[in-house]
């Protein structure tokens, strides 16, 4: 009895003529006709997309429909197929799982799934822009697995379907009729498969040794993902029919066994002893005229064969392995030498990143490009263990480039580990240039946390230079005024250096030892200019302020060698000391000008003050 339900109304069907059919990876649908009957209330419900239930569970959409008054008759398949109905706009590739394929395959559909020994990756570039069935074909084919339809809307996987129970199709037993055919077209035999770092491989099959087929060789397999001459041998048994492709369809006086089981095909008058699998079976409800379509057999005399398999095997012990990962908005590439090194490109709409990383040696490189930005960095990390202390160090050198601007950073962090606890210290260097400006910097943090930093800013009119100390070796030469505020210089001896052409203005000189002049030594710019001074100890000094001279000091001593007061027509020389008992002395004049004045006249030398004579001295 069947129960069909249309919009809200559930009703039992009483069905006629049923006949079911359903085929490994395939079809499973139902065929029936309905007659119009007061004990037949789902009747009045069968209509075209109404939903049919069988007595498994399992579900049906009426696709085929038509009737009379009195009669109607539907195929209905299973709303498995309604996935074609649906559609996925999204791409999602890579090397994944199966798990990981089907859960985006099923995402809000309302199905699930159950992986029984489907395993391992598989590389799909482009999973996606189809239909569900599609795609789930297209799984099945990837990791060589097998599907079949549970009720509740759920998905069974497995490397193979069915079981194997050494259950018998015998004619004369269970058999009523048996046709079959047998094509060689394509049989192939043998092999060649070729993966990564060397491995090469032939394979054949143990058809080979059978009378009439000899070696057929196949097309070459390539495939980077084989790491292992295990694994290619697999493979390539896996390309290569076990037996030529052979259908034999039976009719049955019962129908035993599940699509996808294992059984004998056993007819003696034939001389058929085949072990085969169900690949389909249409039944009815009393069985006659049930049939069971059986294929891609193999002959139970060559089954030990298999065992007998050799290779030729060419293979590096290196192991290599690839990722491929794709979405609607990212593509990730990825190969590995496992514990050796990663190189890995990651592309996304607005950037594109490239990296090798050296695992034994803790080194690795990286390019990131977007559309304003172009970076490339190279980090290296190295850790030395020395009297118990371990230090790390982790250095990175980094460029930087815009439209506007280029950047180079270098940047070292070390890291001492021990007993008195953890230090660490910092010290980066960067140049950054831009059409009217390049940047020089280099900073340093110790393990206290003091930072020292020095850097020189370049534009086209102006060098400015920062840093706690500055060393000039060499030639320097200046070509225009140095301004603003030096500081303190310290330098050593200056020899055979002219300074020439220049002026020093605004500031104040200190001299420690001796200052020599080879020539004039002029203090002011004109006669009246404002008064100066020579200092002497910060007591004795020498005022002037262009008009007159004035010499301020506890004593003035004139000892040794020739004094000449006044001009070439009227001087006064003399030998020794000149003493003046006054305790206030004005200044020295001529002897007719106001202060004190000297000269001399007949043998005596005459003081005067202010124009008047107050004494003599005899010279003798």
């Amino acid at each position: 009895m069947l129960i069909v339900t249309n919009g809200s109304q559930t009703e039992p069907l009483l069905e006629t003529n049923y006949e079911k059919f359903e085929e490994l990876n395939g079809a499973l649908r139902i065929s029936f006709g309905s007659f119009l009957h007061e004990k037949n209330p789902g009747h009045q419900l069968l209509d075209f997309e109404t939903i049919i239930e069988d007595e498994d569970g399992h579900e049906y959409v009426v696709k085929d429909f038509g009737g009379d008054t009195f009669s109607k008759k539907a195929t209905a398949v299973h709303i498995y197929f309604s996935l074609a109905d649906d559609f996925k706009y999204d791409i999602y590739g890579g090397t994944r799982t199966f798990d990981d394929f089907m859960s985006f395959v099923l995402e809000g559909t309302g199905w699930t799934f159950i992986n029984v020994d489907v395993e391992d990756n598989q590389l799909l570039p482009n999973l996606g822009e189809a239909n569900p069935i599609v795609l789930i074909d297209q799984l099945c084919a990837a990791f060589n697995c097998e599907r079949q339809i549970l009720p509740g809307k759920v998905l069974r996987f497995t490397k193979k379907i069915g079981a194997d129970n050494d259950m018998q199709f015998r004619y004369r037993h269970n058999i009523e009729t048996l046709s079959y055919s047998v094509n060689t077209a394509n049989l192939k035999t043998q092999i060649r498969g070729y993966g990564s770092e060397g491995i090469d491989i032939t394979y054949t099959s143990p058809l080979a040794d059978s009378p009439r087929i000899g070696v057929r060789v196949a097309d070459p397999i390539h495939d980077e993902k084989i790491e292992s001459a295990e694994e290619m041998t697999t493979r390539l048994a896996s390309e290569l029919p076990a037996a030529p492709e052979t259908n034999i369809k039976v009719k049955v006086t019962k129908v035993d066994g599940n699509v996808g089981d294992m059984v004998w095909l056993i007819h003696e008058d034939l001389a058929l002893e085949y072990q085969t699998r169900i690949l389909s079976k249409k039944i009815k409800r009393d069985y006659s005229n049930s049939e069971v379509e059986v294929g891609n057999t193999q002959a139970k005399s060559i089954v030990d064969a298999l065992l007998n398999q050799y290779a030729t095997i060419n293979a590096n012990d290196k192991r290599y392995r690839s990722k491929f990962e794709q979405t609607n908005d990212r593509i990730d590439l990825e190969v590995e030498e496992i514990d050796a090194s990663i190189a890995a490109i990651h592309i996304r709409a607005d950037s594109i990143t490239q990296s090798v990383t050296d695992l034994n040696n803790n080194l690795s490189s990286r390019i990131t490009q977007t559309a304003t930005e172009i970076r490339s960095e190279v980090t290296a990390q190295v850790t030395t263990i020395n009297n118990n202390i371990q230090s790390v160090r982790n250095d990175v050198s980094a460029v930087t480039q815009t439209a506007s601007q280029i950047q180079s950073t270098v940047t070292s962090q070390q890291t001492q580990i021990s007993g008195l606890g953890t230090r660490v210290s910092t010290a980066e260097s960067s140049i950054t240039q831009q059409a009217d400006q390049i940047k020089s910097k280099v900073s340093v943090e110790d393990f206290t946390g003091n930072t020292v930093v020095s850097q020189i800013n370049q534009t086209a009119t102006t060098i400015s230079i920062q840093a706690s100390k500055i060393n000039l070796i060499g030639a320097v030469t200046f070509l225009s005024d140095i301004t603003g505020r030096l500081g303190s210089i310290y330098a050593g001896d200056i020899y055979g250096t002219n300074i020439s052409g220049s002026t020093i203005t605004g500031s104040t000189i200190n001299i420690d030892t001796d200052a020599r002049v080879g020539n004039n030594l002029s203090i002011g710019q004109s006669w009246n200019s404002g008064s100066k001074s020579i200092i002497f100890n910060n007591a004795s000094r020498i005022n002037s302020n262009g008009g007159y001279v004035e010499v301020s000091a506890p004593s003035i001593s004139l000892d040794g060698g020739n004094v000449t007061i006044g001009n070439n027509y009227s001087t006064t020389a003399f030998n020794g000391t000149v003493n003046f008992a006054y305790s206030s002395v004005v200044g020295v004049a001529k002897a007719d000008s106001e202060g004190i004045g000297i000269s001399y006249s007949g043998g005596y030398l005459y003081v005067k003050v202010n124009g008047s004579t107050v004494g003599s001295v005899k010279l003798t």
